[in-house]
């Protein structure tokens, strides 16, 4: 599998992840959500509130603009160039930079706009970077690179997490300080600074490439005859799940098994490290099997976990059943992407990548809301933590007639 870096394409896309995936980690995930709300924000229950509005009205925001892409884009835009993702690259590293100027004295609402153009052109670039799969993955070999690329995604997310975790040990005696500095003030340059020099190489070597925007109509017709759309119910179900799992990992360890923030931070570090191991191991037997097929039991295998999740109380199984959700989540994300770049040919495939955000955009915030609202309404965090095997079950109707078929 490793050979395929000698590939310079391939090596740039693989860098490509490791650079962008610092975003998530610690804007999004970690670090400046929790500086923001404790910091910035009139009070931590306000900062959390204003923190989940503003990432849910970028979703939204995001939605729309791949909408217009969709619908569109041959219209106001005819193909895309590498430098209209080039833009949103740009504008997400000079974003980033800019929360520095943020700290507690800051209007609260400043940094909140500066997050929903970061998370904007994050999602923009993201399609940039699926968009490419099928220009740098040799032809029967989509799946493993796929899943060598999301690897190094895990791997950079987990490299820069390392840096900003030293950090603050390091700076704890002097209140998080370097340079009469906060730390925290410097994850957004940081973060700029990490996706630039990783992600330009795949920039560099693609700036000469065109994507072609099909007609709506002409496409939605590609997609009848790929026989695609059983794959897309199913997705639809388990990326509820899987953002689902993401969105409340940390608060089912906390309030269910009795987490430490230490011991969340180290749980999602094994976790990515579990996923590293997932996509590397089921990458190289993906092209084999089939791209669906490996999508089958991902899902077959996170509902069976999911399910003794609920009934679960111990903390050592607990860590268990982390892990092995971790080693699947990886490979069900890449292989899924797989299955786009293989079915759609390659003159559809930007519309088919709109859609396919266009459906996380929307699990981003139904996952979640469905899940909350049982928490609120049975006042029982367990009985939320149920939501997400019933989506992977349904995930998993449209799947039947798929172990019968020889890939």
């Amino acid at each position: 599998m490793i050979e395929h870096l000698k590939n310079k394409k391939i090596r740039g896309w693989c860098s490509f992840d490791f650079g962008i995936s610092c975003y998530p980690t610690l804007i999004l995930t970690f670090f400046y959500g929790a500086f923001y709300a404790k910091k910035i924000a009139v009070s931590p229950e306000i900062g959390t509130s204003n923190w989940g509005f503003s990432i849910s009205i970028a979703s939204i925001l995001s939605f729309l603009l791949f909408s217009i892409i969709l619908v569109q884009g041959k219209t106001f835009f005819g193909n895309l160039k590498t430098k209209f993702f080039g833009w949103f690259f740009l504008i997400l590293i000079l974003s980033t930079t800019s929360l520095c100027f943020f700290d507690e004295s800051s209007n609260e609402f400043y940094p909140l706009i500066v997050i929903m153009i970061s998370l904007i052109c994050f999602e923009m670039i993201n399609l940039f970077y699926n968009l490419s799969l099928h220009k740098v993955a040799p032809k029967s070999k989509e799946g493993l690179i796929s899943n060598l690329g999301w690897a190094f995604g895990y791997f950079g997310g987990l490299c820069s997490l390392a840096v900003i975790f030293l950090s603050l040990e390091l700076t704890r005696p002097y209140d998080y300080r370097l340079f009469d500095v906060s730390v925290f003030l410097l994850i957004g340059p940081f973060v700029a600074l990490w996706t630039m020099i990783f992600g330009y190489f795949h920039i560099k070597n693609f700036l000469h490439e065109k994507f072609m925007i099909p007609n709506i109509v002409d496409f939605v017709k590609a997609v009848v005859d790929s026989r695609i759309t059983p794959f897309l119910v199913s997705y639809f179900f388990f990326n509820n799940a899987v953002i689902s799992i993401f969105a409340f990992a940390s608060m089912f360890a906390s309030f269910l098994f009795g987490f430490t923030e230490t011991q969340i931070l180290f749980l999602g570090i094994f976790i990515n490290l579990s996923g590293i191991i997932g996509c590397l191991i089921l990458g190289r037997y993906e092209d084999k099997i089939g791209s669906e097929r490996t999508v089958f039991i991902c899902i077959l295998s996170l509902f069976i976990s999911t399910v003794f999740l609920y009934f679960t109380k111990g903390y050592e199984f607990f860590w268990i059943l982390a892990l092995f959700i971790g080693f699947f989540i990886g490979p069900i994300q890449a292989a899924s992407r797989s299955v786009i770049v293989k079915k759609i040919k390659s003159s559809d495939q930007l519309s088919a990548f709109c859609s396919f955000a266009m459906f996380g955009n929307i699990c981003a915030i139904l996952g979640p809301f469905l899940v909350g609202l049982i928490i609120d309404y049975s006042d029982n965090i367990r009985y939320g933590l149920l939501i997400i095997p019933i989506f992977l079950l349904l995930s998993l109707v449209p799947f039947k007639k798929l172990v019968f078929e020889v890939p």
